[in-house]
């Protein structure tokens, strides 16, 4: 594109568009982190690295030799199949009906859902999405948190159940007392009555809970700070997640121990193009790819835009082939080079026969004519002789080099036609 092409105001445009662009496209590199690292709301996904993330918990899982893995589709009795466990931790999308029909069945049929309900702090919930609303209570604790950094400690024979197996070995927890279950009503909806476990109750609430739904169980968690990569080392915290993980896969060391990360909004693209053209979009970089885009486009519409009347289209005259060669013959005659094209072109075509012949350039006429004879059946003995007279005599004419060059041209057509 010519900036000299452009009128003053298109000029100005660009220059208020692309400062504006490299702007936008530094300002969302700097406040927007990759999605996969995790942004500045609590979010604790396994693919995060950042400190509400549980990426640690589960190269942990992976670690200790359970067959971890990530679902990215919609639960469905297909998605769950050959599961053990199940971990939802806060989802900030909420599930279908069809979902939520599907994770009941498949916790009454015998498997183990590992559960943190979603709070939904912010942007109400669409009316067909569901976020464990009537199965579990949680909310922000009763009474006012007093501990540090809103920290609580928890200890065995105090908050902790030392009965329970999730509890073994463990002498102290760490963890956030902002959202609680109350005490005595943990669950209600179609889990009201079901038998419930609380294994961690403090001052706040109940913190962990085991409930019973048919040959099943959710061990529901009110807080994910003792999961997340900030936490997981404080305390017996680690500890926790070993026991949690050994009772939901029945104590077997290699079994399947799902992490949902749909209702984290990494859905897996049905298409390799649509994911990587998400990805690409979805990243930090994803606005200044748009910008450039757009700046783009505004460059070449300027660029195509007509200044001016626009030029006729002038055909110029294209010489034909005959007015080459009377051209050609002309400047021989003007030259007085007869001669010399004469002699040349029977140059060339007795080189070209003893090639073709298998002879060495000195051969005489007379091998010349026999190995030709030999050869298609011509007898050039005359025409060769004739052509090596008028190559030293000379005083050839325009219309002797035409005639050698056609005879002679036939000749050699006749021997590449013969081999």
């Amino acid at each position: 594109m010519k900036l000299l092409q452009l009128s003053r105001s298109d000029r100005l445009l660009l220059g208020v568009l692309v400062p504006l662009a490299l702007l936008g496209a530094l300002l969302a590199w700097l406040v927007m982190p990759p999605k996969k690292e995790g942004g500045w709301l609590r979010q604790p996904s396994s693919f995060f690295n950042i400190g509400s993330g549980t990426k640690v918990a589960y190269l942990a899982l992976d670690r200790l030799g359970y067959q971890v893995s990530r679902l990215r589709q919609p639960l469905s009795r297909e998605t769950l199949h050959g599961l053990d466990a199940l971990v939802i931790l806060e989802p900030v999308v909420g599930l279908e009906k069809e979902e939520r029909k599907a994770l009941g069945d498949w916790v009454e049929d015998g498997n183990c859902l590992v559960l943190a309900p979603g709070k939904r702090s912010f942007n109400p919930a669409l009316p067909a999405t569901w976020f464990f609303d009537n199965w579990i209570n949680v909310g922000p604790p009763g009474t006012k948190v007093v501990e540090p950094d809103e920290k609580v400690v928890a200890t065995a024979g105090d908050t902790l159940s030392t009965h329970d197996p999730l509890c073994m070995g463990i002498r102290e927890m760490m963890s956030r007392a902002d959202f609680r279950f109350p005490t005595g009503s943990v669950t209600k909806g179609p889990l009201a009555g079901s038998l419930v476990d609380e294994i961690w109750r403090d001052d706040y609430g109940v913190a962990a809970a085991r409930v019973h739904y048919g040959n099943g169980k959710i061990i529901a968690l009110a807080d994910t700070y003792w999961l997340s990569n900030r936490g997981i080392d404080e305390s017996d915290n680690s500890l926790f997640l070993a026991n949690i993980a050994h009772e939901a896969t029945n104590g077997n060391r290699s079994g399947k121990i799902g992490f949902d990360e749909i209702h984290h909004g990494f859905r897996l693209a049905s298409s390799p193009e649509i994911a990587i053209a998400k990805l690409m979009l979805e990243e930090f970089w994803g606005w200044g790819i748009i910008q450039a885009a757009l700046v783009g486009l505004l460059g070449l519409f300027a660029a195509g835009v007509r200044f001016g009347k626009p030029r006729d289209l002038v055909q110029q005259q294209r010489r034909q082939h005959g007015e080459f060669a009377e051209a050609a013959g002309r400047t021989l005659h003007d030259a007085s080079a007869s001669d010399l094209a004469y002699r040349t072109l029977v140059h060339h075509y007795r080189n070209r026969l003893c090639k073709l012949l298998h002879l060495p350039p000195e051969a005489d006429a007379a091998e010349l004519a026999k190995a030709t004879a030999l050869q298609c059946g011509q007898d050039i003995s005359g025409l060769l002789v004739e052509a090596d007279e008028r190559v030293r005599t000379g005083g050839t004419s325009r219309v002797e080099v035409l005639d050698i060059a056609t005879q002679l041209h036939r000749v050699l057509e006749g021997l590449e036609h013969a081999a």
